[in-house]
């Protein structure tokens, strides 16, 4: 089983938070309990859109971008093992937020 370290997420969510800032992405960072499967959760939203990214010490992470005026939900799965497989899901969530195009069904 893969022990994905929370911390590692929590370092690079603020490492993002001037881009985000920039990109009126507003954030906010959260740690659950300790469990046998712990997670921590960043959620996001901008004038138009909601984003919630939830990563576990699995690795497992669920990332979702929401149109609340349609009720669309866009949702993606990755499997975290490197610092690289975060960067890179951090940069699909700031991609999904900050695209022109909203979320379709599916």
């Amino acid at each position: 089983m893969t022990v994905f370290d929370l911390a590692q997420f929590a370092t690079a969510v603020h490492a993002r938070a001037q881009q985000w800032e920039q990109a009126s992405i507003r954030w906010q960072f959260t740690i659950g309990p300790e469990r046998e499967k712990s997670g921590a959760w960043l959620s996001c939203e901008t004038d138009d859109l909601l984003g919630e990214l939830i990563v576990w010490t699995t690795g497992e992470a669920e990332l979702a971008i929401a149109d609340p005026t349609t009720g669309t939900v866009d949702q993606a799965h990755h499997d975290l093992t490197t610092a690289e497989d975060l960067d890179t899901c951090l940069s699909d969530l700031t991609h999904r937020l900050t695209q022109q195009t909203r979320p379709t069904s599916g």
